[in-house]
């Protein structure tokens, strides 16, 4: 596959649970955000950046993981045969944000100025956003090959 099609799953599945993110703050009045609560980390453990440019590089590291994540569910997809479905996707989804909220729980203990405490609900819209990450990127990476396949059976039918 295509590296551009995986940048473009990376994409949408991080658009996506960046989105949750945001209507769940809403919802719930507490803050969920990723990009932001990145760019704080950056910020508390790096003095050489100022607020803005710690800002900017949590939104950036936010999506270069999202499409990192999206590049090892298309190697999945590769090497077991599985269909990318937005039901695989789901259950990938669901898969990874196991050591996703395991690596989170680790790098607030670690760090030496976290900006939020290890709340269950923290982690359980990690949770949620993940599958819904899985979902956008199996149906991207789904759509795409979908895509490709017919264009290659029309070909076929008009040679």
């Amino acid at each position: 596959m295509k590296s551009s099609r995986i940048i473009l799953a990376g994409i949408a599945g991080t658009t996506i649970f960046t989105l949750f993110s945001y209507l769940a703050t809403a919802l719930l009045d507490e803050d969920f955000k990723q990009p932001k609560f990145l760019g704080k980390l950056i910020y508390r453990a790096d003095n050489d950046l100022n607020k803005e440019e710690a800002a900017f590089t949590g939104w950036i590291s936010h999506y270069l993981i999202g499409i990192g994540f999206a590049a090892a569910y298309n190697q999945l997809i590769s090497l077991t045969g599985m269909k990318p479905t937005i039901k695989n996707g789901i259950a990938a989804g669901a898969v990874t944000a196991v050591p996703a909220m395991l690596t989170w729980y680790t790098t607030l203990d670690l760090h030496p100025a976290p900006p939020k405490d290890k709340e269950p609900s923290y982690f359980m819209e990690l949770f949620f956003g993940h599958i819904l990450f899985g979902a956008g990127c199996f149906w991207v990476l789904g759509r795409r090959k979908s895509r490709n396949n017919n264009q290659k059976t029309i070909l076929k039918q008009c040679l």
